[in-house]
This record gives C-alpha cells, structure tokens and sequence, in this order.
C-alpha cells in the first residue's frame, strides 16, 4: 500500500501484511531487503539504512504488531491494551532519548541520532503520525486489517484501497444480490 492510500509512511509500514481477512498472518516482504525496500518506496525511511537482519526483523514486526494494535484500537474507538501501549510508549522513549532535534522555521523536526536505525526511524515515523491533528479520521478496512486516514468527502471510505479490497466486497456484494435474487 503506498503512502498515499494509507494517508501516512507510519501507516505504510503497518499495513505490510498481505493478508486479505483480519488474521495479518502474512508479511508482505520476504527478507530485509524487501521490507527495506518497500518502506523506502512509501518514503517511511530514508535511503542509506543498512540491510535489516534477522533479529532487526524480528523488532520491526513486534514494533509494527504493537502499533497495529494499539492504533486499531484507537480507530474503533476503544482504549488500547496495556502490553501494546507500554510497547510502543517504551519504544518512543528510547528513540527520542537519542534523537536529534532541529529547530527550524517549521517548528520542531526530529531525526534519530547517530547510532538510529531502522528502529529509530520506525517509531518516529510512528510518534509523527500519533501527534497528527487529523488522527481522529484514522480507520480500518472493513475487510482487512490495513488502517488509513480518511479524507474523503460523504460517508467515509469503508476499505483501504479500491484495487485491493474494494472490488473484492463489491463484487462479493453483487453475487450474493444475485444468489438471492435466484440467478
């Protein structure tokens, strides 16, 4: 899902799962260097980060599993879990206790610190999508587990993505109409 669909690179990065019900049971990258690459396409991270290995993988899915869950439960309107919030506020707390800050005409800017990682750019990619103004138009897909912002005008988007679920409900819709209708 690129960055646009999703409203955010923070939301990019959590929707790397190619599930299509709401189990997110399956990674939508094989190795680092695709989730490397994937995360640079959304523009979550920037060029130049080493190749993830194996125990960086691991972090980036409990990191992007904590968030997911504790931003789901925000876009339906329920208090996260304790385990999920503590994750991710720890997570928080030791990016910015290194990060490095610019002052600069546009406020604040921040940036991990020299030894910051893919970890580090991750959750203040997450920090900047948790301070958003517009994080109240946060929702999920009805039919997968992909969260987005909603800017759409009318009675809200329903699924992340037109070509990836969208279709798919409206043609399941229509089938059913169709079953019922007795053709």
């Amino acid at each position: 899902m690129s960055t646009t669909e999703a409203g955010h690179p923070a939301l990019a990065f959590l929707n790397t799962v190619t599930d299509d019900g709401k189990t997110r049971a399956a990674n939508s990258f094989a190795d680092g260097e695709a989730l490397l690459a994937q995360l640079l396409a959304t523009g979550a991270v920037p060029r130049g980060l080493p190749v993830p290995g194996g125990r960086q993988m691991a972090e980036a899915v409990a990191l992007r599993e904590a968030a997911y869950a504790v931003l789901s439960a925000m876009a339906a309107g329920r208090k996260p879990g304790r385990e999920d919030a503590l994750t991710l506020e720890t997570a928080i707390k030791s990016a910015l206790q290194d990060a490095s800050l610019a002052f600069g005409p546009r406020g604040l800017t921040l940036s991990p610190g020299p030894l910051g990682g893919l970890q580090d750019h991750l959750v203040l990619a997450l920090l900047d999508l948790l301070l958003r103004d517009d994080l109240d138009r946060l929702r999920e897909c009805r039919r997968c587990t992909h969260l987005f912002l909603d800017h759409g005008r009318g009675r809200g988007r329903r699924w992340c993505a037109m070509a990836r679920c969208g279709n798919r409900a409206k043609t399941e819709a229509f089938r059913a109409r169709q079953r019922a209708a007795g053709g």
